[in-house]
C-alpha cells in the first residue's frame, strides 16, 4: 500500500533526476544489490516478455548468510554490470515491464527514507548525479519539508540508541556550524567536535538546560582550545586507511589506484595539495556541501547505533582525511570537475553503505589516535 507522510528533505532532492544511461559509473555495477524473499518469488513468477524471462531465470545467486530482506543478490555478469542492464545502460526491466516490477533497492535507490527519530528523506552521495548537484550549488544547503509518497511503509528501523528528543536540536546545530564560511573548513569541523563534546553529557539533562547549552555554542566564536595538528602523521593515517579500505573490492579501489602514485609520500601531497586548490579553487565549498549533505543523510551524530559522539567526530574526520587524500590524488590523474565528481562518489559509495563510522574510529586508534587535528590538517 503506498505510503503519503510530510518529510523533512534537502532542497535539492525535489530536483534529482536520475542520468539513466548517462552515468558514467552506474549504481548497476559492482555492487551488490539484494532482494527480499518476497520479491524474489515474485520476479521469478512475473509474466514478462522471453528475454527478460531468460535474464531474470539465471540473475540471481545466494549470499552467504541468508535472510527474508537479504534472500538473494543480483549475480553480476562478467564485466560487473547487471545483468538486467540494457546495451544502451538503462534497466532492460524498468523498460519492458515498468517501474512497478523493480525490486525496492532500485526503485528508491539513491534516496533513503528515515523515520526511527524523525520523518527524513535524502539522497545518498555515492550516486555521482547527486554530487554534480552538490558541486553546482553555490549557496549553503538548505532543507525543507515535502509530501513523498513510497510503494509501501518504510521498515520501522531499530531503537538501539534513542536521542532523547534532542535529535533535530543537535543534528541542525552541527550543519550551522559546518556552514560557517568566514571560518576554515577544518576550524569548522573542530568547533563540530567541541559542540559534541559539550552536548553529550546533556542528552539526559532537562530540556531547559540542553537547549541554553545549543544556543550558546551556535552564537560561539570564541578561539577553540589548541589542538595539537601534524599534517605528515595525518597523511601516514588517511594513508593507511585508504590502502585497508581500497583492498576490497569496491568501487573505490580503482579510483585509489589511479589516486596513490601521485602521493608517495607527505611531500608529494603537499606538492599537490596546492595544485589541487589551483585547480578547483572552491574546493572548500565543493566539501562543505558534500560534509553537510552527508551528515543529514547519515543522521549525524547519531548514525551509528552503538557509538559515542566522539567516535562519531572521529569518524567525520576520518572521512574529511580520506576525502583530502583521494581527491587531491586522483584529480592529478583526471584534473576535471567529472574526476572530482567520480573519487567523491567512490568514496560515499563505502561510506555511506558499510559501518564506515565503526570501522573507521576502529583503525584509526589503532595506529595511535591520529585524530582529529593531524587529519583536519591535510
Amino acid at each position: 500500500m503506498p505510503f503519503t507522510h510530510t518529510f523533512l528533505v534537502p532542497e535539492i532532492y525535489l530536483d534529482f533526476r536520475c542520468k539513466g544511461g548517462a552515468c558514467r559509473a552506474s549504481c548497476c555495477e559492482n555492487w551488490d544489490i539484494a532482494v527480499s524473499q518476497d520479491e524474489y518469488f515474485r520476479l521469478l513468477g512475473m509474466d514478462c516478455p522471453p528475454e527478460i524471462r531468460r535474464r531474470l531465470d539465471c540473475a540471481f545467486c545466494a549470499p552467504r548468510e541468508i535472510s527474508p530482506e537479504r534472500f538473494r543478490l543480483l549475480a553480476p555478469r562478467f564485466d560487473g554490470d547487471c545483468p538486467l542492464r540494457a546495451e544502451d545502460g538503462l534497466c532492460a526491466l524498468q523498460l519492458r515491464c515498468g517501474e512497478a516490477a523493480l525490486p525496492a533497492v532500485c526503485r528508491l535507490y539513491p534516496r533513503a527514507v528515515h523515520t526511527e527519530f524523525a520523518y527524513e528523506c535524502a539522497c545518498s552521495n555515492s550516486c555521482e548525479a547527486v554530487v554534480e548537484q552538490l558541486l553546482a550549488r553555490e549557496a549553503p544547503l538548505t532543507f525543507c519539508n515535502a509530501e513523498l509518497t513510497f510503494p509501501e511503509a518504510p521498515p520501522p528501523g531499530r531503537h538501539l540508541r534513542r536521542p532523547r528528543g534532542k535529535y533535530s536540536a543537535v543534528r541542525q546545530l552541527c550543519g550551522e556550524i559546518l556552514q560557517k564560511r568566514a571560518l576554515p573548513l577544518p576550524e569548522r569541523l573542530l568547533r563540530v567536535g567541541e559542540a559534541l563534546r559539550v552536548l553529550e553529557p546533556l542528552l539526559d539533562a532537562p530540556a531547559g538546560d540542553f537547549g541554553a547549552a545549543v544556543e550558546r555554542l551556535a552564537l560561539c566564536d570564541a578561539p577553540l582550545p589548541p589542538v595539537a595538528m601534524d599534517a605528515s602523521a595525518g597523511f601516514a593515517s588517511a594513508r593507511a586507511l585508504l590502502e585497508t579500505l581500497a583492498a576490497d573490492k569496491c568501487s573505490l579501489a580503482p579510483r585509489w589506484q589511479a589516486a596513490a602514485p601521485h602521493l608517495p609520500n607527505a611531500a608529494a601531497f603537499f606538492r599537490e595539495r596546492r595544485a589541487f586548490a589551483a585547480r578547483f579553487p572552491t574546493w572548500e565549498r565543493d566539501l562543505e556541501q558534500l560534509l553537510v549533505h552527508h551528515l543529514f543523510y547519515d543522521r549525524f551524530p547519531f548514525s551509528d547505533w552503538h557509538e559515542r559522539f566522539q567516535d562519531e567526530f572521529a569518524a567525520l574526520c576520518a572521512l574529511y582525511g580520506l576525502l583530502r587524500l583521494l581527491l587531491t590524488g586522483y584529480t592529478a590523474e583526471v584534473p576535471t570537475r567529472e574526476g572530482f565528481a567520480d573519487a567523491a562518489a567512490a568514496a560515499f559509495r563505502l561510506v555511506e553503505h558499510t559501518r564506515f563510522d565503526h570501522n573507521a574510529a576502529v583503525l584509526l586508534r589503532r595506529q595511535g589516535g591520529a585524530f582529529p587535528g593531524n587529519l583536519l590538517a591535510l
